[in-house]
């Protein structure tokens, strides 16, 4: 894993801070042409079709997400 993917890497899980019920597993770590930033996208679990992009630093942040540990 690459030092500035900041720990994140495919299969990890997270919840969204405050909300019990979702649970969220990286499917990439990508940087999108003319975008400075690498950002993570997201699959909900139990859902794969639900799919979302937030930046590595947001994801990283626990006032926003939460890692599940296992």
């Amino acid at each position: 894993m690459r030092d500035e993917y900041l720990g994140i890497a495919p299969g990890q899980r997270y919840r969204v801070a405050g909300n019990r019920a979702g649970v969220w597993e990286v499917i990439s770590v990508l940087r999108h042409p003319g975008e400075p930033v690498l950002h993570a996208q997201l699959a909900r679990v139990g859902a794969p079709k639900d799919l979302k992009t937030v930046a590595l630093r947001v994801l990283r942040d626990r006032r926003f997400y939460h890692p599940i540990e296992g």
